[in-house]
């Protein structure tokens, strides 16, 4: 593995998937208008998912029921009404995603433990000269390497194209081999897509990562790039 190598990883500038992420929610909202608040909603609601999903593979198999669920995400849910546009409608963010979750989660009960659960790993990249640090929300093992399994809110283009090539990056180096699958499941929706190894090309998903670097170190260092001035050589 990649993933030890002290000398790299303190000097290489670092891009972290949930940093670039944000930045790229920040400048697809400015472009489309979103409000601040319809951002803070989908935080955190993603967060009370999130920690569900986690306690959900702690459980044993037999006690992953719909009604353990609905008991997790209780205790997980936010009680920030006024951050939602209506109490009715932070009732049916609560309903919407607890039943998509739940349908989610049942389908994959075949995984009884995953690979790994929720964990930030990072790689020097060395044809990038990066620090790649991601969080792999749950892997599942296949039988010719392993799945990714991603769960998002309502996200754009953009951020499933930046999934899709760090995950094939991060993956390469880190583990020496691609994930055969990769799953993405929308929260509100209830939208699942998958994308097969054969989709993948390593040598694309170094150029568009390159593309982003140079974009998101740009806009860091010069005060007058705003999200929105440079999210357009982006969002493609």
């Amino acid at each position: 593995m990649n993933i030890h190598r002290e000398e790299n990883l303190v000097t290489a500038p670092l891009l972290a998937d949930y940093q670039l992420e944000s930045w790229l929610h920040a400048s697809h909202s400015q472009l489309s208008h979103a409000s601040t608040q319809e951002t803070d909603w989908q935080q955190l609601t993603q967060y009370a998912a999130y920690h569900v999903i986690n306690e959900w593979y702690s459980l044993p198999a037999k006690l992953r029921t719909q009604q353990k669920l609905n008991e997790l995400f209780e205790r997980r849910w936010t009680n920030k009404v006024h951050v939602f546009s209506s109490p009715e409608f932070y009732r049916d963010v609560k309903r919407i995603v607890t039943a998509h979750l739940f349908g989610f989660l049942s389908d994959t009960n075949k995984l009884e433990t995953p690979l790994m659960l929720f964990e930030n790993m990072n790689v020097y990249v060395k044809e990038l000269d990066i620090r790649l640090s991601m969080i792999i929300q749950v892997m599942e093992p296949s039988e010719r390497s392993f799945h990714i399994h991603k769960y998002v809110m309502n996200p754009c283009q953009a951020a499933l194209e930046l999934f899709t090539h760090m995950s094939v990056i991060f993956c390469y180096e880190a583990f020496g081999q691609l994930p055969e699958q990769l799953y993405i499941y929308r929260l509100m929706s209830g939208e699942r897509q998958s994308l097969a190894a054969r989709d993948y090309n390593l040598s694309q998903s170094m150029d568009y990562l390159r593309l982003v670097k140079e974009v998101y170190m740009e806009s860091r260092s010069c005060s007058c790039c705003s999200p929105a001035a440079s999210s357009g050589r982006i969002i493609m």
